[in-house]
């Protein structure tokens, strides 16, 4: 089965709570009006928009043979993401998070690795992946297995079978930065950052000179996203700052791996690169408005009504 897009990298499953503030003393009880869980990751969240905006779309990777597992997978497949190119490790437990949103929307995480931290390249189905458009690496820095040299492989590997290559970024707890994703770099069509991480991992402070920086290794494409400032989308032909929509924030979590799949959809199309950054720009103002990543994007004539109109 052919598909236009391939992931692989962080999916996890997060256990969302709403609104925070606070948190009681030690041993003591609060009560919260919201709990939910909802599919998280890069990985997983790119995915599912791309294939609930109406692109083929399939995960590989490793998964625990736990209950985060089997719920990872059956939402992945309810957002019609293939995942036959799954491995499920009995040994280690899924990756989940505990998500503390507060009312204005930002988010504090507590993060449990799991499989994501085994992830490796043996885990990866190049099967599924020469049967696709685009492989798409979601998570540089949280990915350890496939961190530096072993995501420049497969990238490289990847092109070798006329694939598209894409990346997007994660924040570096440990301070390592350009040395986790500059094997890929050479390798890569495309390349999304949030703006924060890009100046950590190119040493450079605007958003245009960010872009230079990773198309001097060869990158087709450069996407900043900026949160609430939208985003900067730069190749070869144009560049264009793009604002946010206005709306009220719910939650942010997600929304800058939504906005991933939002403008790949539009790349895979063929679509020029200010309409690929403007419905990236679409999938990010509806997905902050509820709470999880992929929840918010139901159709393609949706979001392009909401692109156009700036409601739903």
């Amino acid at each position: 089965m052919p598909f236009d897009l391939v992931t692989v990298g962080v999916v996890c499953a997060d256990v969302m709570v709403r609104p925070v503030e606070t948190l009681p003393k030690r041993g003591a009880l609060a009560l919260v009006p919201t709990l939910e869980i909802h599919l998280g990751g890069l990985a997983a969240v790119t995915a599912a928009v791309l294939s609930k905006l109406g692109g083929a779309s399939a995960f590989v990777g490793r998964l625990g043979l736990d209950s985060f597992g089997d719920y990872i997978l059956s939402a992945l497949q309810s957002a019609g993401v293939n995942t036959e190119g799954v491995r499920r490790d009995p040994n280690c437990h899924s990756s989940a998070t505990v998500v503390l949103i507060s009312e204005d929307g930002e988010r504090t995480f507590l993060h449990h690795l799991g499989t994501t931290a085994l992830t490796c390249e043996e885990d990866l189905d190049f099967d599924v992946i020469a049967a696709s458009k685009i492989l798409h690496w979601g998570g540089p820095a949280i990915t350890p297995q496939l961190d530096g040299e072993p995501m420049g492989r497969v990238f490289k590997k990847a092109r070798s079978l006329g694939v598209k290559t894409s990346m997007d970024t994660c924040y570096d707890g440990k301070g390592i930065w350009l040395p986790l994703i500059e094997p890929s770099l050479p390798h890569l069509d495309i390349v999304f950052s949030s703006l924060e991480e890009a100046q950590h991992y190119t040493g450079k402070k605007k958003p245009e000179d960010i872009a230079d920086f990773y198309r001097s290794y060869g990158v087709e494409t450069v996407v900043v996203k900026m949160g609430g400032d939208g985003l900067y989308v730069k190749n070869s032909q144009a560049a264009h700052s793009i604002p946010a929509h206005k709306v009220n924030v719910v939650d942010t979590t997600g929304a800058g791996d939504a906005a991933c799949g939002g403008f790949l959809y539009g790349y895979l199309n063929g679509w020029e690169l200010l309409r690929c950054g403007r419905l990236a720009n679409a999938v990010g103002g509806l997905t902050v408005q509820c709470m999880g990543g992929a929840e918010a994007i139901h159709s393609l004539d949706a979001t392009l009504a909401f692109m156009e109109t700036g409601s739903c």
